[in-house]
């Protein structure tokens, strides 16, 4: 029964073990043993000697490491002769003698777990966290005895009572039974837990902070039963708002009043002060944007209120960008913020180009991994397109237009695995927001936008990557709304295979139907969606396969256009490198946009 397990088991048998060998020592194990026995006998055999004075001892030892080493595993019959035989060897370069060590085993029956007895004593033994851990655990009636396991069974209450704060707790029993001659074993865990302690007080070095804001970064309440990992967003949630250099954050002396029955651990914080300034500059590139230079000031503490400011520029041909973001907390430095922005941006379509002003006032709330913004902003738009030569039925040289436009965002974002590469993720983005003419607006109109991102690992080395997007406008006058806020398609993020913001409604650019082609001015609808297959080479290339379709046009005006393609991506410390090559295919014009190359990087998510 026994060997029939063993060889049920899936492990590899070693019949006549590969000799392992040393400058003066070759070791064989003969028999049939299971991969773990195996290297479980190699691991306690050590180090193959170098020296005839350590062969000598390796050679001594060895049949009480095997014997060591089966035993963990719970062979106690088993059957070791050692055989050791030596023979001189004459060659150009060498005159010693070889020494053999043969180690011939017979497992026999291994010894099997009968009785498993765990018991807690304490607040523990209510505590839903042990409860799960005796319930999981990997030792059951009918298996081998694995000393392994059990002391990693162990090893995992004490640690659990530690990160539970079980600070006085103790196993008061731990022992193997060995039974009717090696047949059978019994364990018997019992451990004491004691009290459970609680958070006490939270103390700061002096620090040119609100003490408001300090105490609205501790993320739990004094009296507050004690875990690690509570312990450790403190630590989190300090170093999330870049106030400070370092953070030093340790549990003071134990406090016990055993006349009240409490038990606390009050935690003492250091805090040393960040940087005044700090700059960041980068270089990219995508095909949409081409090369792009960027570069930022951040002021992480400007005041003993909290307040900090973000400025950030960025230049490429063809959307340069200018950004100022200044933050006050309100009811959390992280996770409830007053912000301030001011923005400039030119944006080169495909056939017009417009610079726009925003000046925004909003509060961002981030709760459960959820970012909701409620804002208003004014935004001034000024535009001009590429018209033909001769006259244009249209007047665009005083295109303008001035909104006050009030909006809400929701965004969450859910990954695991890599930040730059996650092997599941999952983004989802909101937005709706609108203006009118009677509340200080050159028109009025209604915006949704939502944009889907989902990441998800099939199997080792397969991925799936899928987006969708969808946006609607509802406006009184469609050709006075400002390039901006209409929607477009095509491009790296959108749909490969056409060029950046080329899918849209157009207008003719000539007062001859005959001459000139139509211009792209943006749509009051949306739909793309994508489909991306990647197979990964290794841990630093894959390839890809994917499709993209949708379109952007009037209500009404739908006419979707598809492209398919593939890709090469390297996985860089700034996030995939993709080279993607797409044919986009347009059949309401009876023409195929043929092959077009995209580059982009950065992460997915």
């Amino acid at each position: 029964m026994l060997n029939l397990r063993i060889l049920t088991s899936g492990f590899i048998i070693f019949v006549l073990s590969q000799p392992v060998f040393a400058n003066n020592l070759i070791v064989k194990l003969n028999g049939q043993l299971p991969k773990i026995v195996h290297n479980n006998i190699l691991a306690h055999l050590g180090t193959l000697p170098s020296t005839d004075l350590a062969r000598s001892a390796f050679i001594y030892s060895a049949k009480d490491n095997t014997q060591q080493a089966l035993q963990a595993l719970g062979y106690y019959q088993a059957d070791i002769i050692t055989n050791v035989t030596s023979e001189k060897v004459n060659s150009k370069k060498t005159n010693k003698d070889s020494w053999q060590l043969i180690l011939n085993i017979s497992l026999n029956t291994a010894t099997l777990i009968d009785k498993v007895r765990i018991t807690l004593e304490g607040e523990a033994s209510n505590d839903i966290a042990f409860q799960a851990l005796l319930n999981n655990h990997d030792i059951k009636h009918g298996q081998n005895l694995h000393h392994g396991k059990y002391e990693e069974l162990k090893s995992d209450l004490l640690s659990l009572a530690l990160q539970r704060g079980y600070f006085n707790g103790e196993l008061t029993e731990s022992k193997i039974a060995i039974k009717e001659q090696y047949q059978y074993a019994d364990i018997t865990l019992h451990y004491k837990s004691g009290p459970r302690y609680q958070f006490g007080d939270v103390t700061f070095n002096d620090f040119d902070l609100q003490p408001e804001l300090l105490s609205s970064l501790i993320p739990f309440k004094k009296d507050e039963y004690y875990s690690t990992s509570t312990f450790h967003e403190l630590q989190h949630q300090l170093q999330s708002t870049q106030y400070f250099g370092s953070i030093i954050a340790l549990p003071g002396e134990m406090i016990e009043d055993k006349v009240n029955d409490k038990y606390t651990i009050p935690i003492n914080v250091s805090l040393t002060p960040a940087k005044s300034h700090q700059f960041d500059f980068g270089i990219g590139y995508a095909t949409d944007t081409e090369f792009r230079l960027s570069a930022a000031w951040r002021t992480p503490l400007i005041n003993k209120y909290g307040h900090f400011q973000e400025t950030k520029f960025e230049y490429s041909t063809i959307n340069p960008t200018g950004k100022f973001i200044y933050s006050i907390p309100l009811s959390h430095p992280v996770s409830d913020l007053l912000q301030f922005k001011i923005s400039i941006e030119n944006e080169d379509y495909a056939e017009q180009k417009t610079q726009f002003f925003t000046t925004q006032i909003g509060r961002l709330v981030s709760y459960n991994n959820w970012q909701r913004q409620v804002y208003t902003r004014y935004h001034k738009e000024v535009w001009q397109y590429d018209l033909d030569e001769n006259i244009p039925n249209i007047d665009w040289s005083e295109d303008g237009a001035s909104y006050l436009i009030p909006g809400i965002t929701w965004s969450k974002t859910k990954r695991s695995g890599s930040p730059l590469d996650p092997s599941e993720g999952f983004r989802q983005t909101y937005n709706i927001e609108g203006a009118h003419l009677k509340a200080g607006s050159d028109n009025s109109f209604f915006r949704i936008h939502a944009r889907w991102n989902y990441i998800t690992t099939l199997k080792a080395k397969h991925r799936l990557v899928t987006r969708a997007e969808f946006g609607a406008i509802y406006v009184d006058r469609d050709v006075d709304l400002a390039p901006s806020l209409r929607f477009y398609a095509g491009g790296d993020q959108s749909i490969r295979g056409f060029a950046y913001q080329s899918i849209g409604s157009t207008i003719p650019s000539s007062s001859d139907p005959e001459q000139g082609e139509p211009i792209v001015i943006g749509s009051t609808r949306l739909m793309v969606a994508s489909i991306e297959y990647q197979y990964y080479l290794n841990n630093k290339w894959r390839v890809a396969l994917f499709s993209d379709g949708g379109s952007a046009a009037n209500k009404g005006e739908f006419e979707p256009v598809y492209s398919f393609g593939t890709g090469l991506h390297y996985i860089s410390p700034v996030g995939a490198i993709k080279v993607d090559v797409a044919y986009g295919i347009n059949d309401h014009d009876n023409k195929d946009n043929g092959w077009r190359l995209h580059i982009s990087i950065g992460a997915e998510l």
